[in-house]
């Protein structure tokens, strides 16, 4: 499958070129530059040789156009360029050594296959010197793109003047070689020879390679420069290379020759500039995958959410940076330490390590890099790798210790400056990789409780009535607002008939979401025994019973239970444990407190005889209030309660509203007293206000009996 791509991928690119303009330029100025060699054969008329190498000046300048777009593709890097220069420059070695033989097939030497003429010999000469224009003209942009590599200024002016200089002294070379003019000629390869020694200079990639490859590169550049020497040698004499140059382009022959001068210099000055780069190569080495490492850290501090896999990686990446043999995190959670991510150590051994470090160093004098000698501790031959040294270092968190990271070294070698100063800077990134790790953590864990709290909510929403029931004479308000996204506080009215109505208010003790689940219980106990059973006290000493036996030691429920008689206007209350039920009749505001302990925390039996039953007669602007102490116990900013007494005037002064009105007025004067702090309980207000249907006399005088160990509220009425 490999080979298939691998081919694919080829005939991609080779599709690229072909479909290249420039490629195609190229083709054309071949086919020119042919029918030029095959028309005028082998003159020696000024014209001819002038315009033959514009033809291959023309040809060449495609050729490189092609060629650079080429390589910009490829993005190699300069050992594979190097490679590539040492492959061109043994193929040109192969044909200046060789080419003779190969010709001699044909003809008894370049002259004899020149002075021919016609269609293959001008086909041959044409094809043999753009395939060394070719090779030559690769060479040169290879040069050119390892010299301007991580070049911090730009030399362009400086190379394409000294390739200017190679045009120059190759074309006035053959023209004007001889006579007066000479000088001409010398001076633009003088010139070139100082240009080339001066952009030879310019190596600054070799400071970016390991120093595996500097040592490989110091080899290539050996066999490299000693291939152009050779090359340069064998190119100036008189043999069939050059006859075969000069037969189509003179001037070429020279351009050969300055350009393997320019390899060798090259070459030569790049061994002994990786010569002197080896002694720091190592030094370089380090700190550049010191500076990978902590590159590839950052990113991943914003890629990596799980805490596990990311101190999975601060280990990996610490036994590169530090050079360690085993690394381990050693993390503190509930005062326990435990070591994590551990990388070339197994558990026992880091444990070992760790029991040791702790007799040595309490866990807060960890703030700083230590480094301990571990090769004498008396459990050293229960180690299962023989660890000599330890490099520790604090992982902070707004300066509390969160964890140490670990690395240890087998070798005998101590930590050096360089060691300590990078494991510090990589302790100092972890820290802050893992604290957005554990953080992120938390975030996705609160967003799910977030989304379990909404269908919390919604369940809550539908348990609460959605609105209040109607009864004719009977105003009813109520008001819930949880301290949390979800409370413990509940509310309920159950229509018995046209002419009676239960109700109840709750509070479950604790708050939120267990809180709210104990509620819905509640809700469902309360609806079910509404239906079966009309007394409140018998329906709270049913309900302690299911409850008594469901809920925990620490967890009961208050509640006032209610029911309205509308026809004999009564209201019967049975309280277990809950906040006063508040009757307000004129400028009078009594507190109802019949006896009972809430639900949940005792047997039926003891449940049963502290509970009480109490009777009251309702008459005409009567109120009664149910709440729960999330109002009375609302705080300020000084944390006094809004209190009871507070709450009873407010009631009061309001008394006149409707029970509507009267309820916006409490919780807006509980708002506006707690403003300041935050509500920590649920509160709920329940307003009835009676409004009697006809008349039931001239008036009413209410009196207190207590029957059955039930408290009741009676009207006598006056004699007529």
């Amino acid at each position: 499958m490999n080979s298939v791509t691998s081919d694919l991928l080829m005939i991609t690119g080779f599709k690229n070129i072909v479909s290249n303009a420039q490629f195609q330029l190229t083709l054309v100025s071949i086919f020119i530059l042919f029918v030029f060699k095959l028309l005028t054969g082998n003159s020696d008329s000024l014209p001819a040789k002038l315009l033959g190498d514009f033809l291959l000046l023309i040809t060449v300048l495609f050729l490189a156009l092609t060629i650079i777009s080429y390589i910009k593709k490829k993005q190699a890097s300069p050992i594979a360029l190097v490679m590539n220069v040492g492959v061109i420059i043994a193929l040109i070695f192969l044909i200046i050594t060789f080419g003779d033989s190969i010709l001699s097939l044909f003809y008894n030497n370049a002259a004899e296959m020149v002075n021919a003429g016609g269609l293959i010999s001008s086909l041959i000469s044409v094809a043999y010197v753009i395939f060394i224009a070719g090779l030559l003209v690769y060479l040169i942009i290879v040069l050119r793109h390892l010299y301007f590599l991580r070049q911090g200024e730009n030399l362009h002016l400086f190379f394409n003047t000294m390739i200017a200089m190679f045009v120059l002294a190759s074309v006035t070379d053959h023209f004007i070689a001889n006579g007066e003019l000479a000088f001409i000629s010398d001076t633009f390869f003088i010139v070139s020879i100082i240009l080339i020694s001066y952009n030879s200079i310019k190596i600054s990639w070799i400071a970016f390679i390991i120093k595996r490859e500097k040592i490989y590169l110091l080899i290539l550049s050996i066999v490299i420069t000693g291939l152009f020497m050779v090359n340069l040698i064998s190119g100036s004499g008189e043999n069939n290379y050059t006859q075969m140059i000069k037969s189509l382009s003179p001037a070429m022959s020279t351009f050969s020759t300055i350009t393997m001068i320019y390899g060798a210099v090259y070459f030569s000055i790049l061994f002994f500039t990786t010569l002197f780069h080896i002694p720091t190569a190592e030094a370089f080495d380090r700190k550049a995958q010191e500076v990978s490492s902590l590159q590839y850290f950052s990113k991943l501090i914003t890629r990596v959410l799980d805490f596990n896999e990311l101190s999975e990686t601060v280990t990996d990446i610490t036994l590169k940076v530090g050079r360690a043999d085993a690394s381990w995190i050693i993390w503190k959670k509930n005062d326990e330490f435990t070591s994590i991510a551990s990388k070339g150590a197994g558990y026992v051994d880091t444990e070992i390590i760790n029991s040791h470090l702790f007799e040595k160093t309490k866990w807060e004098s960890f703030n700083s890099p230590k480094f301990f000698n571990i090769e004498k501790i008396p459990d050293q031959d229960k180690l299962s790798s023989r660890f000599k040294m330890i490099a520790t270092s604090p992982l902070k968190t707004h300066g509390i210790l969160k964890g140490i990271l670990v690395s240890a070294r087998k070798s005998g070698s101590n930590f050096n400056e360089e060691d300590k100063s990078a494991i510090a800077t990589f302790s100092d990134y972890a820290s802050v990789a893992l604290e957005n790790s554990r953080l992120l953590e938390e975030s996705i864990e609160k967003e799910r409780l977030e989304k379990e709290l909404d269908v919390a909510r919604e369940i809550q929403r539908k348990i609460l009535p959605l609105k209040n029931p109607e009864y004719d004479g009977l105003e009813i308000s109520s008001v819930f607002i949880p301290a949390f996204e979800v409370g413990g506080d509940y509310y309920d009215f159950f229509p018995i008939s046209k002419s009676k109505l239960g109700l109840i208010i709750a509070d479950v003790s604790g708050k939120g979401i267990s809180a709210a689940f104990i509620m819905a219980e509640v809700k469902g106990i309360f609806e079910s025994l509404s239906k079966t059973i009309e007394k409140p006290r018998d329906i709270l000493i049913k309900a302690n019973e299911i409850l008594r036996n469901t809920l925990d030691n620490k967890t009961f429920v208050s509640a006032a239970y209610g029911l309205i008689d509308l026809d004999k206007d009564l209201l019967y209350l049975s309280r277990a444990g809950h906040c006063p039920v508040l009757h307000i009749r004129n400028e009078t505001a009594e507190k109802i407190k019949p006896t009972g302990i809430g639900l949940g925390i005792c047997d039926t039996e003891y449940f049963e005889e502290t509970l009480e039953e109490t009777i009251i007669s309702l008459e005409e602007n009567d109120t009664i209030v149910l709440y729960t102490d999330g109002i009375t116990e609302a705080k300020d900013s000084q944390l006094n309660d809004f209190g009871e007494r507070y709450f009873t005037e407010i009631l009061l002064e309001n008394r006149q509203k409707n029970a509507e009105d009267i309820a916006n007025k409490v919780i807006r004067e509980v708002s506006l007293f707690s403003k300041d702090h935050s509500q920590y309980d649920d509160i709920t207000l329940l307003i009835l206000k009676w409004k009697p249907r006809q008349s039931t006399g001239n008036g009413r005088e209410r009196k207190k009996t207590t029957i059955n160990g039930e408290k009741e509220w009676q009207n006598s009425k006056p004699q007529l």
